[in-house]
């Protein structure tokens, strides 16, 4: 198991880079707020959300179909470099992706969401993003193939990157929440996930001999993209060559303890 090796100045770059990306998303629901105001008559009403009046109900009825195409909010160009390009390339995002990753991300980086979510999901105690939501900011329709990135086949899901809460609900209003892990290390932290702690760990310096030719060799071919290198052992400790040949590709070895695993 690897990842990328990080400089000094990574998590510093990692966060702007992710504020920037949420300013966007702030524009998004700034104007998904103000669409709300203007075909709300009662936007003040401290107890919206909570009930729905019979003139309430009539609105609902002639609002847009979901079939139909939402209001522009915008689109952004997919991240060509960065933690989050990474991201995506690794788990073979597209740019909707990761617009719907960063919707649901939001609110925990910047607590204004929470509440800017419970004011848009009609609902002030649902303050994180559920499906529907997430698509409407996206520029979605909500019966659109669009949903089916949250399915659990879709990269977003399978790969951990966005967990859908509340099954028991409609789709669109389930619940969407991003795990810490994936939160901290797209603010600059690589720390192991808790949950593997005794399990995986990170390969330490006294683990990352000098790179001879063999090494060299072994981290030409870790680089070709295939993913994955045969070590056959014939004497000689070719657990320390792979952690070298990999430390030399610019990757971080996480070296996995198989006994624990299988006693896990």
């Amino acid at each position: 198991m690897t990842t990328a090796q990080r400089s000094p100045a990574a998590a510093g770059t990692a966060v702007a880079e992710l504020w920037e990306r949420l300013g966007h998303v702030e524009r998004r629901v700034r104007a998904a707020v103000a669409l709300r105001h203007e075909g709300d008559p009662t936007p003040d009403d401290p107890f919206r959300g909570q009930y729905l009046t019979p003139a309430a109900a009539e609105r609902v009825l002639d609002s847009r179909d979901a079939f139909l195409p939402v209001p522009d909010l915008g689109t952004d160009a997919p991240p060509e470099r960065g933690r989050i390009a990474e991201l995506a390339g690794r788990f073979g995002l597209t740019g909707p992706d990761v617009d719907l990753l960063l919707v649901a991300l939001a609110p925990d980086i910047d607590a204004r969401f929470e509440r800017l979510y419970g004011y848009l999901n009609d609902d002030l105690t649902r303050r994180r993003a559920t499906i529907g939501l997430a698509l409407e900011l996206c520029g979605l329709p909500g019966a659109g193939p669009g949903r089916f990135r949250f399915a659990p086949s879709a990269p977003l899901v399978a790969a951990g990157l966005v967990e859908v809460l509340e099954p028991e609900r409609p789709l669109l209003s389930r619940v969407l929440r991003v795990p810490d892990r994936i939160t901290a290390h797209l603010l600059g932290d690589d720390g192991v996930d808790a949950r593997v702690h005794g399990l995986v760990r990170v390969a330490g310096p006294d683990e990352e001999p000098d790179g001879g030719p063999v090494t060299r060799r072994v981290a030409s071919a870790a680089s070709t993209g295939s993913g994955f290198v045969h070590l056959l052992d014939r004497g000689g400790d070719p657990a320390r060559l792979a952690v070298g040949a990999l430390t030399a590709s610019g990757l971080r070895p996480l070296l996995v303890d198989a006994a624990a695993l299988a006693a896990a």
